[in-house]
């Protein structure tokens, strides 16, 4: 009888990922992945793990909780903190185990009295993209490990982060800014291996950008234009721009875009609150002009009552209702100073906090990085 050591190397290891992309959780694949050193070979691939990702969107990777980075008052500036999506005792453990404020980032000069001198502009896999109000130099720090990074400066009407979900040790940075003495926008674009801004495409486009914060999903960035008729779109695999009309409804309301896991290459999909109601809404390429037309494929239950429940009045309605982010199939809503989440698999929605003067903008949910260290293709020189 052949040892289960020979067993296992005969089924190979493209066999053994069809084996693991049905595991349910992203732990019980790391659960696999330290059976043996078989199961670890097979794990430790970058499409397979981006593969693992698109199909696992609800759970993984792991969600912390919110981002926050307040305005100044008569102290200074504000550290950034981070306010926990869940209560469970797993969850504030990684929490007290970082540094969420920052403080292993040189201050660059910046008096104490001025409070933070660092400036929130993304987030994404675990890393946070930063602005020195000192220096104006840019910085990507992971708060978990206190590991960060140093960026040539770049002024810019839009900074972005790029995650690689196939290996969590590398990573983009795009910064979109105005054409020199001429109408446009151009994109720059760092990466980790090269640490220096590329020009990389230009688009002739009147408006500038809506605000710096980029919505992201299916390797592509997109920022809202000034009036919110329409936004840009920058590619991050084919480096092209590309300017998209938005419904009329959706441009004095605020949304973000979604993957949709194995089936968001059909469309962009776009999610908001309607009436109280979750709606996703999926636009697809008209062939006639190379629009977009735009179709309702999902309406959730009204949240009204849930909603008047936990905030324990009934004149909610009259406030502002935004949409702060999607990430880990969980989508951050805030109603006046009070946040919400609502898991978009049950439909469960959780009150994050009751009074929050943070600026919606200045809100990023933040996640543990995938894939973790010990799978992750680097590990091995990969």
């Amino acid at each position: 009888m052949a040892p289960p050591a020979a067993t296992v190397a005969v089924l190979g290891d493209d066999l053994l990922r069809e084996v693991f992309i049905l595991l349910p959780t992203p732990t019980d694949l790391l659960r696999a992945a330290l059976a043996c050193k078989p199961f670890l070979r097979a794990v430790r691939s970058a499409p397979f793990l981006r593969r693992f990702r698109r199909r696992h969107h609800f759970t993984c990777p792991l969600l912390l909780g919110c981002l926050l980075h307040g305005p100044s008052d008569r102290r200074g500036t504000r550290a950034p903190h981070l306010l926990p999506a869940y209560p469970d005792a797993a969850t504030r453990r990684v929490i007290e185990g970082g540094d969420f404020a920052f403080s292993f980032l040189p201050r660059g000069g910046w008096p104490e009295a001025a409070g933070n001198p660092w400036q929130l502009l993304d987030c994404r896999n675990g890393r946070v993209l930063l602005l020195s109000r000192a220096s104006r130099e840019l910085a990507v720090a992971d708060p978990l490990t206190r590991r960060w990074v140093s960026l040539p400066a770049r002024r810019g009407l839009g900074y972005a982060l790029v995650a690689d979900d196939g290996d969590s040790s590398v990573f983009k940075a795009v910064c979109v800014s105005r054409r020199v003495g001429a109408p446009g926008l151009r994109a720059f674009l760092l990466s980790s291996a090269e640490l220096r801004w590329v020009q990389v495409a230009g688009l002739d486009v009147q408006s500038d950008l809506a605000g710096s914060r980029a919505m992201q999903a299916n390797r592509s960035l997109y920022w809202k234009l000034v009036g919110g008729e329409r936004m840009v779109a920058f590619n991050t695999a084919t480096m092209e721009f590309a300017v998209l009309d938005l419904p009329p409804f959706l441009r004095e309301i605020s949304f973000d875009v979604i993957e949709k896991g194995q089936e968001c290459a059909g469309g962009l999909n776009l999610l908001t609150m309607r009436g109280f109601c979750i709606e996703v809404w999926v636009g697809v390429k008209d062939g006639a002009d190379g629009g977009l037309t735009w179709t309702l494929v999902e309406k959730s239950v009204m949240f009204h009552r849930a909603m008047a429940e936990m905030i324990g009045s009934e004149f909610f309605y009259q406030n502002r209702l935004d949409v702060i982010g999607v990430v880990a199939g969980v989508v951050f809503l805030r109603n006046g100073k009070c946040l919400f989440s609502i898991n978009l698999e049950t439909m469960k929605m959780t009150r994050v906090s009751r009074k929050e003067n943070c600026p919606s903008h200045l809100i990023y949910p933040y996640t543990t990085a995938w894939p973790p260290s010990f799978p992750n293709p680097t590990e091995q020189g990969a």
